[in-house]
C-alpha cells in the first residue's frame, strides 16, 4: 500500500490523480507513454523478485530443457518486449492487470516450450501466480487490520477500497456492491480486462485456474467463503461474488 501511495504522490506532482474513479485521462497525449512506464516499473518492482522466487519454488526438478534462472530471465526479456504492444485501457488499475496477465500467459507459453502438456502448464503456471497473488493481496489485507479485526468487515474495506480507488474502478472494471445482511459481502463484475485479454487469446480455460480460481483459497486466507456461480471467464455475462462470514 505504501509503495502504491507513493507512486501517487509521484502523479500527484504532476498534477495527476492515481486514485480517480475515472483516470482514463493518464492514457491520453505524451502522459501515456510516461503512465505505461511507470506501470511497467510497477508491475516489476512489486511481482519480478517474488515471482523468482515461486519459480525457483514450483518449478525445481520440473524443467527439462533449462536452468530456473534462465527460465525467469526468459520470462522478463519476453515481458518487456510484448508489454510495448499490449493494447491500453481506461485506468491505471486496469493496465496493471492487463500487464499481469501478460506475464501470466508469457510463462504459460514457456512451460509449453520447455515440453510440458496444456494441463500440466496451466497447474505450474496457476501455483506460480497463487504465490505471486498471495504476496500482493496480502499487502492490502494488513491495511484493513487497522479498521476492524473481524474477517467480513476486512472484507468490506478492501472492495470498497478496491472499486474506489484501485485497482478496480471504472471504466477499466464494472463492478458493483450488491446490499446484503452483515454477515455477507457480495458484489458483481460485468467488466474484467484480465477475462478479456485471456479471451482474446483463446485461453479462457487459464484464465479460471490461474486468475479466476485462486479467489477461493484467498478467501479462506481472509477467514471466509466465496460463493460464486457465474464467472465472465466462463462465458456468463458477470461474474457474481459473495463472500460469507
Amino acid at each position: 500500500f505504501l509503495k502504491i501511495m507513493k507512486i501517487n504522490v509521484t502523479l500527484t506532482q504532476n498534477h495527476i490523480s492515481l486514485f480517480s474513479e475515472n483516470d482514463a485521462y493518464l492514457f491520453s497525449g505524451n502522459t501515456q507513454i510516461r503512465t505505461m512506464k511507470l506501470i511497467d516499473k510497477f508491475i516489476y518492482f512489486n511481482t519480478s523478485g517474488i515471482a523468482k522466487k515461486a519459480i525457483n519454488k514450483i518449478l525445481t526438478n520440473k524443467l527439462k530443457n533449462k536452468h530456473l534462472s534462465e527460465f525467469s530471465n526468459e520470462v522478463w526479456t519476453e515481458y518487456s518486449y510484448r508489454t510495448e504492444i499490449v493494447k491500453k485501457k481506461e485506468t491505471f488499475g486496469a493496465n496493471i492487470m492487463v500487464k499481469l496477465s501478460l506475464l501470466t500467459l508469457i510463462i504459460y507459453e514457456k512451460l509449453l516450450t520447455n515440453n510440458n502438456d496444456k494441463q500440466t502448464a496451466i497447474k505450474l503456471t496457476s501455483r506460480i501466480n497463487w504465490i505471486i497473488y498471495e504476496n500482493l493481496t496480502h499487502k492490502f489485507w494488513f491495511f484493513t487490520g487497522f479498521f476492524s479485526k473481524r474477517p467480513i468487515k476486512r472484507v468490506k474495506k478492501a472492495m470498497n477500497f478496491f472499486i474506489k480507488y484501485f485497482p478496480y474502478t471504472s471504466p477499466g472494471y464494472e463492478m458493483k456492491i450488491l446490499k446484503t445482511e452483515n454477515k455477507i459481502v457480495a458484489f458483481n463484475v460485468t467488466k474484467c480486462p484480465a477475462a478479456d485479454f485471456f479471451q482474446e487469446h483463446n485461453l479462457n480455460e487459464l484464465c479460471i485456474e490461474s486468475w479466476c480460481n485462486l479467489d477461493y483459497p484467498l478467501a479462506e486466507k481472509w477467514n471466509v467463503k466465496l460463493e460464486r456461480n457465474k464467472t465472465i471467464a466462463k462465458g456468463n455475462e458477470l461474474c457474481d461474488f459473495k463472500f460469507v462470514e
